[in-house]
């Protein structure tokens, strides 16, 4: 009788405003699918399974979504310049907006003309200064086309598309 009596007692004596949250997940940036194919996959205008060029910073970031669980259902075949992603997304009902936020989409619409740029981000940092993943990203003088790069931007002139996890498929 002592002994669970005890148990309980270790067991109250930690309120729960105490116990820490496990912290969310770090997202997944390195591993792309198609990395072993660039750069010559882009030179060569290759489409990946959502029906984007390999090697862009677009097949990169459906990638990404796909691969930290997030929706891609959204996309539509032929509509996914990285200048319309946000327009795309608010016609599948997808939140728009400033605020950067871990596993969002960042997109320069203005950026590389015509075509824009999207990143995915795996941080925010204090300064608001972002943490992204990308491929081909045209305003560093490192660029290299068709490769990836993990690199802290800044977020100014970015419109940030807040993708929600997939629903979990029903079990059978």
């Amino acid at each position: 009788m002592l002994v669970p009596l005890v148990l309980t007692l270790g067991v109250m004596l930690v309120p729960a405003h105490q116990v820490a949250a496990a912290p969310p997940p770090t997202p997944v940036v390195y591993g792309y699918a198609y990395a072993s194919d660039c750069p010559l996959a882009g030179y060569r205008k290759a489409v990946d399974r959502w029906g984007m060029f390999m090697c862009n910073c677009t097949s990169y970031v459906a990638w990404a979504l796909r691969a930290n669980g997030q929706r891609t259902d959204w996309f539509i075949r032929g509509a996914m310049d990285a200048w319309n992603w946000p327009h795309v997304a608010r016609l599948a009902h997808l939140s728009v907006g400033r605020r950067p936020r871990t596993g969002s989409v960042a997109v320069w619409p203005g950026l590389a003309r015509p075509f824009g740029h999207v990143a995915y981000v795996s941080g925010v940092e204090h300064d608001g200064d972002i943490d992204v993943g990308e491929y081909n990203d045209p305003r560093w003088q490192s660029f290299d086309p068709f490769s990836f790069e993990y690199r802290r931007v800044s977020a100014l002139g970015a419109v940030f598309i807040y993708v929600p996890l997939r629903r979990a498929a029903p079990s059978t």
